[in-house]
């Protein structure tokens, strides 16, 4: 393969990734999210079974009787779409392999901080917002949480009574290693009932973000 050919890959590649974290593909990367946390937990299911809403739906996702709003917890500052058209952008531009920059958006590293205090920030976050107030009591909150220099949810940590007062049917959350039920209601689904505070862990994720 020479340079030429070589440029035109890379180029290849860049566009998909572009094509995936954009608007239009939200619907698809939420699903794979549901189905990452899923798996780790190990539940067996077809990819039927994870079902896209309408956008005026509080919810993203419905997997048998689940009903998921998945949301990310990112670096702080991230402009994922910029990143990743500055990479495709340098690619096409680039005359030989040289030329090419791969390090797209640069940004600041954010300090040491904890997914499980993250994950319950954000959750309290939403739970106090006009967006949800009137629909969390039957939603299933699940968080990504792609934020870097975070330190993975410890078994000690997970305190369900942070959770209760704010009123969701259940909050987990998905990260690189680890898909964990941190709250989960009376009346949340049976597979996230039986699976609050156990930590299943997986040694990587496939696709970076939501």
């Amino acid at each position: 393969m020479n340079e030429r050919e070589i440029l035109k890959h890379l180029q290849k590649s860049a566009w998909e990734d572009v094509e995936y974290f954009s608007n239009r593909k939200k619907e698809e990367r939420e699903r794979w999210v549901v189905s990452e946390f899923l798996s780790v937990l190990g539940l067996e299911y077809h990819d039927a079974e994870l079902q896209s809403l309408e956008q005026d739906n509080k919810a993203d996702v419905r997997f048998r009787n689940a009903l998921f709003q998945v949301k990310e917890l990112p670096d702080p500052n991230l402009r994922r779409g910029k990143m990743y058209k500055d990479v495709y952008k340098s690619i096409k531009e680039a005359t030989s392999l040289q030329d090419v920059l791969l390090v797209g958006d640069a940004r600041d590293v954010p300090p040491l901080a904890s997914i499980y205090e993250l994950v319950l920030e954000k959750a309290a976050e939403l739970a106090n917002s006009e967006t949800y107030k009137a629909s969390k009591s039957g939603l299933d909150l699940l968080i990504y949480a792609t934020r870097t220099r975070a330190s993975l949810i410890q078994s000690h940590e997970i305190k369900g009574e942070e959770f209760s007062d704010l009123g969701w049917r259940s909050v987990s959350c998905v990260n690189s290693k680890q898909a964990v039920v941190l709250f989960s209601s009376q009346f949340a689904p049976v597979f996230i009932l039986e699976k609050v505070s156990k930590i299943n862990e997986q040694k990587w994720l496939t696709k970076p973000s939501i």
